[in-house]
C-alpha cells in the first residue's frame, strides 16, 4: 500500500466536502418541500460555507504541488520556428497568432 502525500490527501478532504455539500443540499430542499417552505432559491449557509471550505482544500491541495515550470510557447511560420515572448511588463493575454482573418485576407489578395 503505497503512502499518499499531503497533497492528495488535502485534494481528496475537499472533493469529499464538495460531494457531502451537494448531498446535504438536496437532502434540505426535499425536506423543505415535505414542510412546505416556500423558499427554497438558495442553498443553506453551512452548504455555502462547506463548498467555500472544500474549494479552498481542492485548491491549496493543488498549489501544494511543487515547482512551477515554465510554459514556452513557439509558432511555426513556414519552416522556421519563432519563439513568442511578452515582454515582462505585458500580459500574455493579447498576444496574436496567426487567424482566419489574416488567412481570409491573403486569400483575397491572390
Amino acid at each position: 500500500m503505497s503512502s499518499l502525500s499531503s497533497k492528495s490527501i488535502i485534494t481528496t478532504i475537499g472533493v469529499i466536502l464538495i460531494l457531502h455539500s451537494a448531498y446535504s443540499c438536496l437532502h434540505y430542499r426535499s425536506l423543505a418541500i415535505v414542510a412546505d417552505i416556500p423558499d427554497t432559491s438558495s442553498p443553506p449557509l453551512d452548504v455555502v460555507i462547506e463548498v467555500i471550505l472544500a474549494f479552498g482544500l481542492c485548491l491549496l491541495g493543488q498549489l501544494m504541488c511543487g515547482t512551477f515550470h515554465q510554459v514556452k510557447v513557439s509558432s511555426t511560420e513556414g519552416k522556421r520556428r519563432v519563439e513568442i515572448v511578452a515582454p515582462a511588463y505585458r500580459s500574455r493575454d493579447f498576444d496574436l497568432f496567426t487567424t482566419k482573418a489574416r488567412a481570409l485576407a491573403d486569400a483575397k489578395r491572390a
